[in-house]
């Protein structure tokens, strides 16, 4: 296969140092555009504020920049990026494949309906480009192990240049990189969502002295010990970089529509046939 021309964003902002390792993995196949936010973006999962004017700024990564690699910040959503990006509105298009990240920080279970680094990647995704969105389970406080994610990287690229040789091409991957030195990852693991959510540890309070101010605390992730086997926060801690491979459905979240309230059904409406053949 020639030389791959990526599309690279992430959540994290044009200056953090899970997208230049990523960058410089890419950069020895093929050629990368990077179009990131100018600044963190996380949580934003897939929003994309439209009716703006975008500002942009070309970026170096200053004697770590890899050769091939072409940069630039856009005061934009990680998903907007990855539309702008493949807009071709900065001369490069007709990407392979769009990679998102790396993330700092697990993006496992519940989270990827918010994680920017997944809503980039889905966005691509809808844009009909195969898209993978990587994350490190670092931990706050934690050193980071980006060669190890840099690795992943690598792995995961060559598999889906596999995919493309065998002709499988709607690839939509989310993988999440245990935060171990290269030499202790046990290898890549299809796994299924988790049911972790960051959400339980959240906390709110009003601000003490502080009028119309709420404050936000974090407190120890208060989901169950252990974890489904099989689900990607159980591989990542088992040491396997979990491969989670995603699909949108286009009726994933609607009721059952014999549950909705018969008061809500009027006459001759087919779609509560259900409820008004019940009485």
């Amino acid at each position: 296969m020639s030389r791959v021309k990526f599309l690279l964003t992430n959540d994290d902002g044009v200056t953090a140092p899970g997208l230049w390792a990523a960058a410089s993995a890419l950069a020895e196949v093929g050629q990368v555009l990077i179009v990131a936010p100018s600044g963190n973006c996380s949580g934003y999962g897939p929003a994309y504020p439209p009716g703006q004017v975008l500002s942009w700024f070309p970026y170096r990564n200053g004697s770590n920049h890899p050769a091939g690699v072409t940069a630039y910040g856009l005061s934009a959503t990680p998903a907007t990026c990855a539309h702008v990006g493949l807009s071709g509105v900065f001369g490069m298009q007709d990407f392979d494949l769009v990679v998102s990240g790396v993330n700092e920080g697990a993006n496992i279970g519940r989270d990827v309906f918010y994680s920017g680094t997944v809503g980039a990647a889905l966005t691509a995704h809808f844009l009909g480009r195969p898209a993978i969105a990587i994350s490190l389970a670092v931990q706050p406080g934690q050193a980071a192990h980006w060669d190890s994610a840099r690795q992943a990287v690598r792995e995961v690229v060559a598999l889906w240049r596999e995919d493309q040789q065998r002709g499988y091409r709607e690839v939509f991957y989310n993988v999440n990189v245990p935060n171990r030195v290269v030499g202790d990852l046990r290898g890549l693991r299809v796994a299924g969502l988790s049911g972790h959510s960051f959400l339980p540890a959240s906390r709110f309070e009003q601000a003490p002295n502080q009028p119309n101010q709420v404050l936000i605390r974090r407190v120890e992730d208060c989901a169950p010990a252990g974890h489904a086997l099989w689900s990607d926060a159980w591989a990542i801690e088992q040491g396997h970089v979990s491969i989670t491979p995603l699909k949108p459905a286009h009726n994933a979240l609607p009721a059952d529509l014999c549950d909705v309230p018969a008061a809500w059904c009027g006459a001759g409406d087919r779609s509560c046939s259900c409820r008004t053949e019940a009485g």
